[in-house]
């Protein structure tokens, strides 16, 4: 039985609390929305669809279809894992891994200058070209990142 149209505030109900209960008792289900939440909150906005893990686990357990609960995940995720910039310059290694997964260094580099509030940009530009060198594609970064020395 899935829920019907009209028991969406349901739907979003028991979604929620399944996910409150499973971030409050599972450490990679923690770590797995901290890294939505970066994604999220540097503009990659399709982290995940209907066929990633913990949706279609949430799906079954919850016996709703696969689209009701991506959207209660991205409203989730958009409402309490979000990043400030002050998060990301100090665990910029971790969003470096995390977001080169889901773009070129051209496109995470970008994405992070353009969330990072016009002040905080040499803070961000600072961590992001320390976290670089410690990677094995360090090269393309140095590239991308010597044209904002300019």
């Amino acid at each position: 039985m899935t829920v019907a149209p009209t028991d969406f505030r349901e739907a979003h109900q028991r979604v929620w609390a399944l996910i409150e209960s499973g971030l409050e008792s599972n450490s990679s289900w923690r770590e797995k929305f901290v890294d939505y939440g970066l994604l999220a909150t540097v503009g990659f906005d399709q982290p995940f669809d209907g066929d990633d893990d913990k949706v279609g686990e949430l799906a079954e357990q919850l016996n709703l279809s696969a689209d009701v609960v991506v959207g209660e995940l991205r409203y989730f995720i958009r409402q309490n894992c979000l990043w400030s910039t002050d998060e990301l310059v100090a665990d910029m290694d971790r969003a470096l891994k995390v977001l080169v997964t889901n773009g070129s260094p051209e496109e995470v580099v970008d994405c992070l200058l353009d969330f990072s509030p016009y002040a905080k940009r040499p803070d961000v530009l600072r961590a992001l070209r320390t976290a670089a060198t410690k990677r094995d594609d360090a090269e393309a970064f140095q590239s991308i990142l010597s044209e904002f020395e300019q």
